[in-house]
C-alpha cells in the first residue's frame, strides 16, 4: 500500500470531496496498513508454522511452492547464541528442471530481501544465457553452513519427488568461500567460476 498523502488529496480535491489535512490522511492510511494488512514482521515461531505447515506433503500441482527443507534453531539450543533459521522453498517444475542440470549458480541477493533477510538463490543457466531459477532460501546468515543446507534442501527436494539425487559439475558463484565451501561439503571437490571478477579453478 504505497499511496501518496499529497496525491490522493490532489485527486479528492479534483473530484470536489472535502480533503482532510495531511496528517489525518496519514493518521488513517497507517490504520488501514496495520489492520488490513498483514503485519510487517513475523516471530520465529510464525515462520516455524509456516514451514511445518507448507511442508506436510507435495502439492499436486507442478507450480504449487512448497518448502522443501527448513531449520528453526533456538538460542536456547546448545552453543547457539542467536535464533537462526532457513527454508527453502520450490516447486515441482523447478526440481524437474534441477534433475537434468550439471552447472549450478548460487548467490545471495539484497535486491530482493525477505523481513530485511537476503534471498538466496540457486538455479542453473542454459546455451542461451537463461537463468533457471531451482528454488530460493531465507537464511538469518550466509555462512558455509547457511549454503550447504541450500545445496542439501535440494537433495531433500529432488527426493521427496523420487527423481535422481543432482550431482553438478560445476559451481558458479561470487568470490564468497561459504558458497563455494558448502557446495564442496554436499558435492564433493568439483570445478568452480567465479563471476564478477575473474578468477577461475578449472
Amino acid at each position: 500500500l504505497k499511496l501518496k498523502p499529497k496525491a490522493i488529496i490532489e485527486v479528492l480535491h479534483e473530484c470536489g470531496i472535502t480533503t482532510p489535512s495531511i496528517h489525518q490522511l496519514n493518521n488513517f492510511l497507517r490504520t488501514i496498513k496495520s489492520t488490513k494488512l498483514d503485519p510487517t514482521s513475523i516471530s520465529l515461531g510464525e515462520i516455524e508454522q509456516w514451514c511445518l505447515k507448507s511442508s506436510q506433503s507435495i502439492p499436486e500441482s507442478d507450480d504449487a511452492p512448497f518448502f522443501a527443507s527448513y531449520q528453526i534453531i533456538y538460542d536456547d539450543d546448545g552453543d547457539i547464541n542467536e535464533n537462526n533459521f532457513r527454508f527453502f522453498i520450490t516447486i515441482k517444475r523447478l526440481l524437474q528442471t534441477a534433475s537434468i542440470s550439471k552447472k549450478i549458480h548460487a548467490d545471495a541477493t539484497y535486491k530482493l530481501v525477505w523481513q530485511g533477510f537476503p534471498v538466496l538463490i540457486i538455479g542453473a543457466t542454459d546455451l542461451d544465457r537463461h537463468f533457471h531459477l531451482f528454488g530460493m532460501a531465507i537464511c538469518s546468515n550466509e555462512a558455509t553452513q547457511d549454503f550447504r543446507f541450500i545445496f542439501r534442501a535440494l537433495q531433500k527436494g529432488m527426493k521427496k519427488l523420487n527423481l535422481e539425487e543432482i550431482d553438478p559439475d560445476f559451481l558458479i558463484a561470487d568470490d564468497a568461500d561459504a558458497i563455494r565451501n558448502a557446495f564442496q561439503d554436499v558435492f564433493g571437490e568439483k570445478k568452480w567460476l567465479c563471476v564478477g571478477r575473474i578468477c577461475v579453478e578449472m
